[in-house]
């Protein structure tokens, strides 16, 4: 299958001119998929009712030194072009859009078809969003807040240090799903006719619905050794972990975590 790959001085020219990008999947009628991957950034994916992969990147003001902070611009100027610009390519109805350390220190916004699947991983960025998708979603932000609105497919939604907030309107029947953070709330809404086995954890936190939860066993306290500073052994007793639970009498498995924070699960 022929590669098309925008790199180097033309795609440079289209986005410091306009910082806008249209990139065509080759099979209109075939599966569509969007891969992004951003180490310093935003990211918003919106599905339209259109055909194409619409980019727009808003770059930052000015090469980053060594400790990351931008470089003001000169007295009474402002930014024109050059810069560093994400690699763009579409290989076999894969639209893949990469920033790495070097060549991408602005913020993303990508419109795709509704019908697209959408794989977005970000180290630090503010918030990875993504709104009105119908395909697989898998959502990514190391230190960051994850927002899914209007999904009507599969998720996977994580975070590391931030807040993991989903909203479906469709689940997939039949697949798993996921939606973990380190430290933050987990928030997700679902579909009132939600079958679904429920693996719940928040360690420093509470968990509520407003679903007819039917609760399962919880997983047992545990009994460990560790070692402490001076080189004896003492053994400590671990809370209680995940708690089960089904609605209107099971189906796929979800999974929700947080180490810091609460868990919601709203019925919509």
């Amino acid at each position: 299958m022929k590669k098309l790959t925008l790199l180097g001085l033309a795609l440079a020219g289209a986005l410091c001119a306009q910082d806008r990008l249209t990139l065509p999947f080759r099979d209109p009628n075939a599966p569509r998929k969007l891969n992004v991957d951003l180490f310093l950034g935003s990211v918003t994916v919106k599905g339209y009712e259109g055909r194409d992969a619409i980019i727009e990147y808003s770059g930052s003001d000015g090469f980053r030194g060594r400790r990351g902070a931008p470089e003001p611009p000169p007295a009474g100027m402002h930014r024109i072009g050059g810069g560093r610009e994400p690699d763009i390519s579409e290989d076999n109805n894969v639209i893949t859009v990469k920033g790495g350390l070097w060549n991408l220190t602005g913020d993303l916004t990508i419109q795709v078809p509704v019908e697209t699947s959408v794989t977005v991983k970000t180290m630090t960025g503010k918030s990875v969003t993504i709104d009105n998708i119908s395909g697989e979603i898998e959502a990514n932000n190391m230190n960051g807040e994850v927002n899914v609105t209007n999904a009507s497919g599969s998720v996977v939604a994580n975070s590391m240090n931030g807040k993991v907030v989903v909203s479906l309107n469709k689940v997939t029947p039949g697949k798993n799903m996921s939606f973990t953070t380190m430290n933050g709330t987990v928030d997700v809404t679902l579909p009132a006719d939600t079958k679904a086995t429920l693996k719940m954890r928040a360690d420093n936190g509470d968990i509520y619905s407003d679903f007819d939860v039917t609760l399962g066993p919880r997983t047992a306290p545990e009994v460990k050794e560790e070692k402490t500073k001076s080189g004896r052994v003492r053994q400590r007793v671990v809370r209680a972990g995940t708690q089960q639970g089904t609605i209107n009498g099971g189906g796929a498995e979800m999974q929700f975590t947080t180490f810091n924070g609460r868990i919601l699960i709203h019925k919509k």
